[in-house]
This record gives structure tokens, sequence and C-alpha cells, in this order.
């Protein structure tokens, strides 16, 4: 299975995503809602929590992000961002080499607790949305600990945790973008 790159330099590129039932693209519906907000992400680290294909952190490339990091721990999806990342550098290895892209093997919660950001920063969380546990403990501890950073979490209404659970910890989103019953929830640095 492949999904498109939706815009900038390496727009309509086709991108693999790993087989088997682990990982779960972002719609494009929603993907485009989000990327029409943020159409120039120049400047921009983008760390791409639970990276699955990662379309999104590559998305974002495509659109300027100055460098992007893609955290990932399940061996398929890592073999095919290390796929989608060749045919990058293949292609554009000038344009690689001036804005990184990396792929990271560690658990999203690991990563976490040694982060350090420096600079403008996109923190996204979207993890298999049945995984609870996640959402409760790197978003919560993104939240708290990186409110200098911009953090987007997608998940569902129905098989994640919903909207109102960030308000009922504190943390009301600036912006949330829906599609079906999927959202993204938008936390913009303070």
């Amino acid at each position: 299975m492949t999904i498109k790159v939706l815009g900038g330099l390496v727009k309509s590129r086709s991108l693999f995503v790993p087989k088997g039932d682990k990982t779960r693209p972002t719609s494009v519906l929603l993907k485009r809602r989000i990327f029409d907000a943020y159409q120039d992400l120049s400047g921009f680290h983008f760390i791409d929590l639970c990276a699955g294909s990662g379309a999104m952190g590559i998305e974002a490339w495509s659109r300027g992000a100055s460098r992007v990091t893609l955290v990932e721990v399940e061996k398929n999806a890592q073999k095919a961002i290390e796929q989608n990342l060749r045919a990058l550098k293949s292609d554009l290895s000038e344009e690689v080499t001036h804005r990184p892209l990396k792929l990271v093997r560690s658990k999203v919660e690991k990563f976490c607790q040694s982060l350090k950001v420096d600079g403008p920063t996109i923190l996204f969380l979207d993890p298999p949305y049945e995984m609870h546990k996640i959402y409760q403990d790197v978003g919560l501890l993104l939240l708290k600990e990186f409110s200098q950073c911009d953090i987007w979490i997608e998940s569902d209404t129905q098989k994640g945790l919903g909207q109102s659970f960030w308000q009922e910890q504190g943390f009301a989103p600036d912006k949330v973008y829906s599609q079906g019953t999927s959202y993204f929830a938008v936390f913009k640095n303070q």
C-alpha cells in the first residue's frame, strides 16, 4: 500500500506504508485539514512520535520543515520509513543534507524522557488509537514539560481518547480539526 504527499517540494510522491495492522496512516482528509492550516513549516523541527510510515514527517519536510525526526519502535514501520527516506535521499540528496530527515529507533516514552528542544518545534503524537496509556503518559508529559513547543495530538473519539480528555486534564487545545471520529488537537506554544 502507498499514500501520497499532499503538498510542497515532493507533492504527489508515493510513500510506502508498512504491511499489517500495527500502523494506521492519518486519513487524507484529516491530513489535508491540518496542513492546509500549516502550509509553510520553514524553520520548524518536526518530531513525529510514533511515526508509522513517516508520512506526516515527510509531509512536514516537503512543506519546509528545517529538520524532521521520526521516532518509531515497530520493525515493519522502521523498514517502511527507511525505504521512504532512501527514495528521498536518492532523488534529493542535497536538499535532504541541508534539511535532514532522521529515523530514531526507540520507544516513544524513552525518547521523550531525554528530549531536549531548541528553537521552534512541533511535537506530533499519533500512536495507535487503542494505546490509551501512551496518550495519557506521553501526551500529558508533552503538554506539561514542552509548553514552548507546538503540540499536535491525533486521536479518535471512539477508539482513542475523546477530545474532552485534554480539557479534563487542564489543557484546552487552541484548535481542533476533525474528520469523522478522528481529530487533531493543536496546542500552540505559550
